[in-house]
């Protein structure tokens, strides 16, 4: 990026979905305490743009129309001094829509004039929703490079994925491929020839689930215990999306038609990856914050037992539960039969919902009264 010059970053393609771009001087901006190009924030040996809010700052707008107030980029509008108004504030919001309201607004752009001689390193481009989607822009002045180092350090390394995730469009898979000691023989029967590279995809994810929510709970927390449960199975959301947008069996031309399945199956995909990878992010930073452990897995021997029963055979409730549900078809049997749907709906899940003797009592109260 030539320093003084003006780069339009255009945000139109669908894949921008809960991706508003933004810029730091290290990579993931605020996500990690940093700081981010905004107009009271100069890193360069001259300083003086922070007292009057004209350092560099990317300027947010939406179909050509700009969002904010302060300005370096004269062409935009005049310059400004003394605000701190960029568009942020009303950009970002815009990609936490439904992706068909997203979409529908139109041209989502930046424009970024990097125009401080004074600053001697690397800036970043990153997400301002999800961490981790950090890249380098290497400065020049008069094509010359600003920095020959990569400076300030990147701080983590690229996922790199295996020949087997690359065929899936996923990540971490390659080692969960069946036949695997911790799964079961399969997740899916009888693929058809056709689908099988599909179908291997979503066993291994599957697999890679299966043991990911086969944890402890060493801190003794609820919280904990659901959110270790609860990444995996994410995970798993994510990748059975992935894999079946890269498969091109979703197509869509205009994802606000919402009386094409298809386009409605696509929205789906895009929600989940971008909003349950958006959740893990935050289910990590709850772990964090409540100083619980990042995970707590445990290894269970699998072997194959118990993971084929045979056709059609039930598995076995806890002796509260099959209680419950004998208790619950004795009702069943007494009330008229106007009223049987109703009344035994309402006991079977009020007694799942509190299996215990009180919570039977006072079902049957409920039952009679109702």
């Amino acid at each position: 990026m030539e320093m003084g010059e003006t780069y339009t970053f255009i945000q139109r393609d669908r894949s921008n979905y809960f991706h508003p771009l933004g810029f730091s001087y290290s990579a993931d901006g605020a996500h990690d305490g940093k700081e981010e190009l905004e107009p009271g924030v100069g890193l360069g040996s001259d300083k003086s743009c922070e007292a009057d809010k004209t350092c560099p700052a990317p300027m947010y707008m939406l179909n050509g129309e700009y969002l904010g107030e302060y300005s370096n980029i004269p062409a935009v509008k005049p310059r400004t001094t003394g605000t701190e108004n960029f568009g942020l504030d009303d950009y970002e919001p815009l990609f936490f829509r439904p992706l068909p309201e997203w979409a529908a607004l139109g041209e989502f752009a930046i424009k970024l004039r990097f125009d401080d001689a004074s600053y001697g390193q690397d800036i970043f481009y990153f997400c301002h929703i999800h961490q981790f989607m950090a890249g380098r822009i290497k400065l020049t002045q008069n094509g010359q490079l600003v920095s020959q180092r990569d400076k300030p350090k990147l701080g983590y390394t690229y996922d790199q994925p295996g020949a087997f995730d690359q065929v899936c469009g996923t990540y971490g898979l390659d080692a969960w491929t069946l036949p695997n000691p911790n799964c079961p023989e399969s997740f899916v029967c009888d693929a058809a020839p056709e689908i099988q590279t599909y179908s291997s995809c979503i066993e291994a994810m599957n697999c890679h689930m299966f043991a990911g929510m086969t944890t402890k709970v060493s801190s003794r927390s609820e919280v904990a215990l659901f959110i270790h449960q609860m990444i995996p199975h994410h995970q798993n959301a994510v990748n059975m999306a992935k894999t079946l947008l890269i498969t091109g069996k979703s197509p869509c031309n205009d994802l606000t038609n919402e009386d094409d399945p298809l386009c409605t199956m696509q929205v789906i995909l895009y929600e989940i990856i971008n909003g349950q990878n958006f959740q893990i992010q935050q289910m990590r930073g709850i772990l964090e914050s409540l100083q619980l452990p990042a995970s707590d897995d445990c290894v269970v021997d699998s072997g194959t037992t118990g993971f084929h029963p045979a056709p059609n055979a039930a598995p076995a409730l806890p002796p509260a539960y099959s209680q419950s549900l004998d208790e619950a078809d004795t009702l069943f049997n007494q009330v008229g039969a106007n009223k049987r749907k109703k009344k035994v709906t309402k006991t079977r899940r009020e007694n799942i919902r509190a299996p215990s003797k009180a919570g039977n009592h006072r079902l049957a109260e409920g039952d009679e009264e109702g």
